[in-house]
């Protein structure tokens, strides 16, 4: 590891290593003794593993861009990597990088708060409308996976809600606040009505809470389109900072915001290079 440490593009290096009989233990600790986290200015793929064992220690290492890291912080798209840099030991560091990050994340101040609120709340509506969907459909196993991930990301904002970071474990995080949605997921899981039943009541209060967080969950988005006196297409706000990941979930997101009149359409003629008919613009 040493000789790693010393190439110039290695920003910073965290250590984390098996805890004895800690309740919650990242998942790249499995069959491995430590795990190495990398952080580099740049890479060409977005991730590079490297497994090597020294006597009985079996070492897991992630070479990791910077930007990397930072996305999984603010998307929640990659919990192992988060988690490695909360519980793990920062051992080079020489700029500070790390530590800055750590302090971020533990401090939970904006603008991070609200990237994290949209993000979930982005998936929580994709969730819902995909369970929405299968029950329509008949296919009750399949809405019920769905609302169950839908339950995950409203718990994020819960928690997020509070002043906290959403780690993994957030059942566990949430089960102290004593919130609807902790009693909506055990009736989801262990009541005794039909699955059918069980996934219809969760609809519904997935329903009005989408209502109701609607406009504070969105504020990173709102103040976007308020930052200009042009519209916004689609393709210009996937590639701004905090939702450039929400391809899948931005078209509903503004369909709603649209329906509850926190944003207006503005239609205007397509550029020649648009299929045809009239382009849809967006703004507050």
């Amino acid at each position: 590891m040493s000789g790693e440490t010393f190439d110039e593009s290695v920003l910073g290096v965290v250590t984390l290593r098996q805890q004895g009989n800690s309740p919650f233990q990242s998942a790249l600790l499995h069959d491995y003794d430590m795990v190495v986290l990398m952080l580099h200015d740049e890479l060409e793929k977005e991730r590079i593993i490297r497994h090597t064992i020294a006597g009985e220690m079996r070492t897991q290492t992630l070479h990791v861009g910077f930007q990397a890291l930072e996305r999984a912080v603010s998307a929640g798209d990659n919990n192992e990597l988060v988690t490695s840099l909360l519980k793990g030991e920062v051992v080079w560091d020489p700029q500070g990088m790390l530590e800055g990050l750590r302090r971020t994340i533990l401090q939970f101040d904006q603008p991070l708060r609200e990237r994290v609120l949209f993000m979930e709340f982005a998936r929580f509506l994709h969730m819902y409308v995909k369970s929405k969907r299968y029950i329509a459909a008949g296919c009750i196993m399949d809405a019920y996976n769905c609302i169950l991930i839908s339950l995950y990301h409203w718990a994020r904002i819960e928690v997020s809600e509070g002043g906290r970071f959403p780690e993994p474990a957030v059942w566990d995080q949430l089960k102290s606040q004593n919130t609807a949605v902790y009693k909506l997921y055990e009736e989801l899981t262990i009541s005794t009505e039909t699955l059918e039943q069980r996934v219809q009541l969760v609809l519904l209060a997935c329903e009005f809470a989408i209502m109701s967080k609607m406009a504070d969950c969105c504020i990173i988005l709102l103040t976007i389109l308020d930052s200009r006196k042009e519209p916004w297409s689609i393709e210009e706000l996937l590639k701004s900072p905090g939702l450039s990941h929400l391809e899948a979930e931005m078209p509903l997101v503004l369909s709603r915001l649209v329906s509850r009149s926190l944003i207006r359409e503005i239609t205007s003629w397509a550029d020649a290079n648009a299929v045809g008919g009239h382009a849809i613009r967006y703004t507050i």
